[in-house]
């Protein structure tokens, strides 16, 4: 069990990082726990023997001790990341990053792996942040650092692992009796922070490494509506709101609609009104009521 008076970390690196198309970092395990961002491209990321695809615009936890590699596909990546103990201890500044597997460790090696204080929730990499954009802000103020391993870098750090621990881990200071943090939880709150939104049920299982059906069995049994529906509700609140700055056929495009027809059938039959028809009227909030009941993708 974690305690907050525990949280005292060390920064080992935080920097800007550019990995050209094709590039493959074989399977490894780091010692402490790495907190990338994916500014620009995507990669695909195996992780406990699971693939994941990471695109632009998620966070990326990845644990201590956990064997993992990544291949990045068609464009160049972009992924600032911060290499981290939790707790500073006597060794920390000793241990390097490591680029090892777990099998090619000697036994002193295997002693700088770090206790996963998360070890009671699911192990899967993404991680998301209810206040998006503050994390983000937060987390470039500590990569762009001018003064690295200053207190004000170790500060910024602090409000962010709080952040990541309240938004993902919210049990882990928790005693040992109090549950988890579900998937269905984490599913939840990834959805509400406008994530996954084009993302299909077999996509979504795969990212929190469960079966489509246990999932949705889940999903339904706590929250009384299924997970797309439930998906389809805030994308359909997402869409509402986008239109206030952009057209139409750009938010359909944006939402991963096949064509702005789909989009605008769909959004009539979650508000009743086209979103041409939003656009150019005066809204009344009543016609977006979230009590609609969330229209089925054609």
């Amino acid at each position: 069990m974690l305690d907050n008076s525990m949280i005292n970390p060390y920064i080992r690196v935080a920097m800007q990082s550019i990995l050209q198309k094709g590039t493959y970092i074989a399977r490894r395990i780091i010692f402490d726990y790495e907190l990338i961002y994916v500014a620009d491209g995507e990669f695909i990321l195996n992780y406990n023997e699971t693939d994941y695809r990471c695109t632009k615009g998620q966070f990326i936890l990845l644990r201590p001790g956990i064997s993992h590699s990544f291949s990045v596909t068609d464009t160049d990546l972009s992924q600032p990341h911060i290499h981290f103990d939790i707790t500073h201890i006597p060794d920390s500044q000793q241990v390097p990053v490591c680029f090892k597997d777990l099998n090619d460790l000697g036994s002193e090696e295997r002693k700088s792996i770090r206790e996963d204080v998360f070890r009671k929730y699911p192990q899967t990499p993404f991680v998301v942040f209810l206040d998006h954009q503050a994390a983000l802000e937060i987390f470039y103020n500590i990569v762009n650092q001018p003064k690295p391993f200053s207190l004000s870098q170790k500060g910024m750090l602090i409000r962010l692992i709080d952040m990541l621990i309240a938004d993902n881990f919210p049990a882990v200071f928790g005693d040992n009796n109090e549950s988890v943090y579900s998937v269905e939880e984490q599913v939840k709150d990834f959805l509400d922070a406008s994530q996954g939104l084009t993302s299909n049920l077999d996509d979504i299982a795969k990212q929190f490494n469960y079966s489509k059906c246990h999932l949705e069995h889940r999903f339904i049994e706590r929250y009384g509506i299924g997970l797309i529906a439930y998906r389809n509700k805030k994308r359909m609140q997402l869409a509402k709101d986008m239109l206030k700055t952009q057209t139409v056929s750009k938010v359909a495009a944006k939402l991963g609609f096949s064509s702005i027809y789909v989009f605008s059938r769909a959004f009539k039959n979650h508000f009743g009104i086209s979103p041409s028809d939003c656009k150019g009227a005066e809204r009344d909030q009543t016609i977006f009521s979230i009590s609609n009941p969330p229209y089925s993708l054609v």
